[in-house]
């Protein structure tokens, strides 16, 4: 850790150092290097990655949202459909031009290096496929087509083509096999500082494997054959415990705690509580223990009890926050409490990349499908459950075992096809990781998220919550060509209520 925290402190001072031309030895200074070592640009990269996706904006006011687990306290346009017009602009263009960049800017230096093609350097390059994967398939699955193949560019191409969706998955596919293929687990890549995984490149490969297993199980009901193939090549090699999952890890000081830490330092309990769809109508009704690890009690009145989820600003502001449970560690932050190991406004609280549950879920599913890979969808559907409760604090096997043997939780008597069985307990696993829930109900369509209680302020057609976010205003303008290309292989208007491609029904 302490690694680490030299990394993050000297990484803005190093990460300006330019890599541009080499103009001769007369204007090299030795003691000053004109390159920045890769390791210094993979904690940026890492550090650009989580903050974009976890933050308070593209995390709690856009997937925490739309996946229903947070209601808004105030100025509740969000959680009604009416997104920032800049925060899309903004967040579509950091995406691209800080954590892709840091990535990209890897392998060019790695393959332009002496040290090209050693394991070494394959690794690190693996390392940095696997992140852009990553990033790439989490940019295509909130907007569909996006610029990938002509993406990067710089200067060459500033009006970048837009990529299918089709095309996008089967490009992070082949980069996640061609990583996988690359990793030589016996040798380091960016050590200490690789804030995931500090350089171990057998967890590195599994993630490799355990994503080639999210995006198969994505397109499986738009290229089933092909998903198929992927899900069971990678079963295997994906993660095996919770031992394996991904996080970034933040530190307690600022600059580098959690950024939903430092909005609720900075903005108090203004912005938001726990949804009733996740409290009231989920956890509540199933006798949950993850209740008490995903939320704090109400201040006013103790217990559990969720917000009603999109309420006008002016409804919500006649409501204290106080009377609603807010997400764990807020009492914390106000000092009122010490932090919990698992609280999400702690400020070492992790960004989650992947989860082991996660897997279970997608093998649960396989098995529903009748796909090539081993136990049963009873057996992953369990082992799913019990690695969410473990990974939030849960260790008691005998709370575990009476919460799986409920009629509304067993996997013979729960109500619903496998979809909904599978679904609900799928999207409670991925609490805090809003864009996933909110994929995965997309995908599913099990029986749960519902239209904001007091009417959205955007169409999102017959669906109770956004099926896909509209593309930033600056595209037109910017990249009109691109946008309009874009547009096209949607298949539909640019609306939130026009279906991403894996999303058929």
């Amino acid at each position: 850790m302490k690694n680490i925290k030299y990394v993050l402190a000297v990484m803005g001072l190093l990460i300006s150092v330019s890599c541009g031309k080499n103009f001769g030895d007369i204007n090299v200074d030795p003691n000053n290097p004109s390159s920045v070592p890769v390791e210094f640009i993979i904690t940026s990269a890492e550090k650009a990655m989580a903050d974009d996706i976890w933050d308070e904006w593209m995390n709690a006011r856009f997937g925490l949202l739309v996946a229903e687990y947070w209601a808004q306290n105030n100025y509740t346009d969000e959680s009604r459909w009416n997104f920032r017009v800049g925060t899309i602009n903004s967040y579509w263009g950091q995406y691209y031009s800080r954590a892709l960049r840091d990535l990209d800017e890897i392998i060019k230096l790695n393959n332009a290096s002496t040290a090209a093609g050693t394991p070494k350097a394959k690794n690190q390059n693996a390392v940095a496929l696997i992140l852009k994967s990553y990033i790439y398939h989490h940019l295509t699955d909130i907007w569909g087509p996006i610029p990938y193949s002509e993406a990067l560019l710089g200067s060459e191409n500033r009006t970048p083509k837009y990529d299918s969706q089709k095309d996008v998955y089967i490009g992070i596919d082949r980069d996640l096999q061609n990583a996988i293929a690359d990793i030589d687990e016996s040798e380091d890549s960016f050590g200490a500082a690789d804030v995931v995984y500090s350089g171990d490149m057998s967890l590195w490969k599994k993630l490799a494997n355990s994503l080639r297993l999210r995006i198969g199980m994505r397109m499986s009901d738009v290229e089933p054959a092909l998903a198929k193939g992927i899900v069971e090549q990678a079963a295997a090699g994906a993660f095996t415990s919770n031992d394996d999952n991904a996080y970034f890890r933040y530190l307690d000081g600022q600059p580098n705690n959690n950024p939903l830490n430092q909005d609720r330092i900075e903005r108090g309990d203004a912005d938001f509580c726990i949804s009733n769809i996740l409290i009231d109508k989920t956890l509540t009704p199933l006798s949950d223990p993850r209740v008490a690890a995903f939320t704090d009690e109400t201040v006013n009145a103790g217990g559990y009890l969720g917000r009603p989820f999109g309420q006008t600003s002016s409804t919500a502001a006649g409501e204290a926050p106080e009377d609603y449970s807010q997400p764990s560690g807020a009492q914390a932050v106000a000092g009122n409490v010490n932090f919990r190991s698992y609280d999400v406004l702690a400020a070492s609280s992790p960004m989650i990349l992947m989860n082991y549950a996660e897997v279970c879920f997608i093998m649960a599913e396989a098995k529903e499908r009748s796909w090539n890979v081993p136990g049963t969808a009873a057996e992953w559907y369990n082992a799913g459950i019990t690695a969410s409760m473990n990974e939030w604090g849960i260790s008691d096997a005998t709370a575990i075992g009476d919460y799986l043997a409920q009629t509304d939780v067993d996997y013979a008597t729960a109500a619903g096809d496998w979809k909904q069985k599978i679904g609900v307990q799928k999207w409670i696993a991925l609490y805090m990781q809003g864009v996933q829930g909110w994929s995965e109900w997309r995908r599913l369509d099990f029986d749960k998220l519902e239209a904001p209680v007091e009417g959205a302020l955007f169409d999102t057609g017959n669906s109770p919550s956004p099926l896909r976010l509209t593309y930033p205003t600056n595209e037109q303008t910017q990249n009109a060509s691109g946008y309009s290309g874009g547009v096209s292989l949607l298949g539909g208007p640019d609306k939130l209520s026009t279906r991403v491609w894996w999303d058929v029904q």
